[in-house]
């Protein structure tokens, strides 16, 4: 079975935490998918070309982007503040998010209901139209919105606590936000959000001093966190190590939980680089760092720290005595719907390690994860289940529908593991027919991907399952490979199979030779691990005999 985890590393940052507070807006969640009809899409548009048309837009957004900052600071603890704010806010953009949030906010404490609705159809309507069109809050399709506080506002209209958010700059004159926020009782959710109409309306004049990093400079001057982290990632990927500690710091003290993250990742590559006896000091300053940032970060509830934290732990960089932590914190990320915590765990059990061998709590542990949708987690319960020799678990999950789901988005490994499935009869009446059928559309999927074609000729060559084997479409897939690719022929593996493939054919002189070259390139490769297992295939081809055993 593969190994399908990886010490991961958090590869997005979050930042500027406010403060909680009950979503003031009756059943926003609802109303704010409803469809706006097209005058009405019309009227919120012209409004937004307008405000970014006008002469003095430079300065509107100044104005704007401090009254709504002023705002969100005041939500919570002073509502009666809000509602001259609010009011200044919607006369300098009509369709501001944040500006109707806290107008509703405000009647909401003076109980004036009728008002309260009337801007809590407004904020509807307008969050309506920031979903309009293919917009859904991915990155590949972030919502439209007009100012960073327009996202923190959508959070809180929804009853969560935004806990952080960072920019992401594609290229620079574009620019996204993401924004992280918690809800009451799950893990953090992301949301992207489009802002490169502010990157436009940024002045400047010096091609060494383009658009999107003049607005982060001025954002950041603002003491925006987001802005503040991002600026430090840049520094950290430009290995200027001081000066993006420096900026990660600043934003940690505004509660950027992002900051904390992206400054626990900076101490462990600097901790990675002390490994000698003379550093060994500061290596352990270093991790203490680590750890005391990851922990911050699991206490405003990221999973992804308690994960990689967990990694850390496991891998004894706290000292072997420490490994038994990792596993209440991957319980606790995996209660909190984060599919990796939950695959780790599912290893954990399947292996034995740090936690007593069960295959069935692993069954259980994998099919949790491969429920949240994740492609990762459903081909590792896939490869789970293919892997087992005894019945560990009565209940498969929803295996074939989902593996069939991404099957049906052309993922070649999902139809590798339905060709398993049916081979073995898991969660299917057992079908030879069927299987070769998911092979053959696995290869015909990914005709170039050398894994997916070794994995097939190698089954459909050895398998042990009475009618299983297609020897010659095993032979063909495997001459092609390995004639076209000079990586394939440089992997002892790759080589191994194909020797197999023409000795289940009776073409022992050719299996011979192609077993002597993959033992060659073992042998150069210093590849001790397979050394022993290719000189017994080789012993078998030269008594005239083939390879059979468990496969898949």
């Amino acid at each position: 079975m593969r190994i399908f985890f990886l010490l991961c590393l958090l590869t997005f940052g979050w930042g500027c935490q406010v403060a909680p507070g009950t979503s003031p807006v009756a059943n926003l969640e609802a109303t704010s998918h409803q469809r706006l009809d097209s005058a009405r899409i019309a009227e919120l548009d012209a409004q937004r070309e307008a405000f970014l048309a006008a002469p003095d837009l430079a300065e509107r957004l100044r104005r704007l982007l401090e009254l709504e900052q002023q705002a969100l600071q005041l939500a919570v603890d002073e509502p009666l503040k809000l509602g001259s704010i609010g009011s200044a806010i919607l006369d300098v953009f009509p369709s501001s998010q944040t500006g109707h949030y806290v107008m509703s906010r405000f009647y909401a404490h003076v109980e004036s209901l009728d008002a309260k609705a009337t801007h809590d159809a407004a904020l509807a309507q307008i969050q309506a139209y920031m979903r309009s069109g293919a917009a859904s809050g991915t990155a590949a399709a972030p919502y439209k919105i007009m100012t960073t506080y327009d996202a923190h506002a959508y959070a809180r209209s929804q009853g969560k606590q935004p806990v952080g958010s960072m920019y992401r700059v594609t290229d620079m004159s574009s620019m996204h936000l993401l924004l992280v926020s918690k809800p009451e009782s799950a893990g953090l959710q992301s949301s992207h959000f489009d802002l490169s109409h502010l990157v436009r309306a940024v002045e400047s004049n010096n091609a060494s001093d383009p658009h999107a990093w003049r607005l982060l400079q001025v954002l950041a001057a603002r003491m925006d966190s987001a802005a503040q982290t991002t600026i430090g990632r840049m520094m950290m990927g430009s290995q200027r190590y001081d000066d993006a500690v420096s900026w990660f710091k600043v934003a940690a003290r505004s509660g950027n939980v992002l900051a904390n993250i992206s400054l626990a990742r900076l101490y462990l590559r600097q901790a990675d680089g002390k490994d000698n006896e003379e550093d060994q000091q500061e290596h352990q300053e270093l991790l203490d760092l680590v750890m005391e940032n990851y922990l911050h970060a699991i206490a405003m509830g990221s999973t992804e720290a308690m994960y990689t934290l967990a990694n850390l732990y496991i891998n004894d960089y706290y000292g072997e005595e420490n490994r038994s932590a990792a596993v209440p914190l991957l319980r606790q990320a995996g209660e909190l719907g984060h599919p990796e915590s939950l695959l780790y765990m599912g290893y954990l059990h399947n292996t034995g390690r740090e936690v007593p061998q069960d295959p069935a709590k692993a069954a259980q542990y994998f099919a949790r994860a491969a429920a949240l949708n994740n492609t990762q987690a459903i081909l590792s319960y896939g490869r789970f289940l293919s892997a087992q020799r005894d019945d560990v678990s009565k209940e498969t999950g929803a295996i074939h529908e989902w593996l069939e789901g991404l099957a049906d988005d052309a993922e070649a490994e999902a139809m590798v593991i339905l060709g398993n499935l049916h081979a073995r009869g898991i969660a299917t009446p057992a079908s030879n027919r069927d299987a070769v059928r998911w092979y053959k559309k696995a290869v015909k999927a990914a005709p170039e991907d050398a894994e997916i074609i070794n994995e097939v000729a190698w089954t459909l060559t050895v398998s042990d399952v009475e009618g299983l084997q297609r020897t010659n479409f095993a032979r063909r897939i495997m001459d092609t490979l390995m004639e076209t690719s000079e990586d394939a022929r440089q992997r002892p593996e790759y080589l191994d199979t194909w020797a197999a493939t023409y000795a289940a054919s009776g073409d022992f002189e050719r299996a011979i030779s192609l077993q002597e070259r993959a033992i060659e390139v073992a042998t150069e490769q210093q590849r001790e691990d397979v050394l022993e297992i290719l000189q017994g295939h080789l012993e078998l081809f030269k008594a005239g005999a083939t390879i059979t055993e468990q496969a898949p």
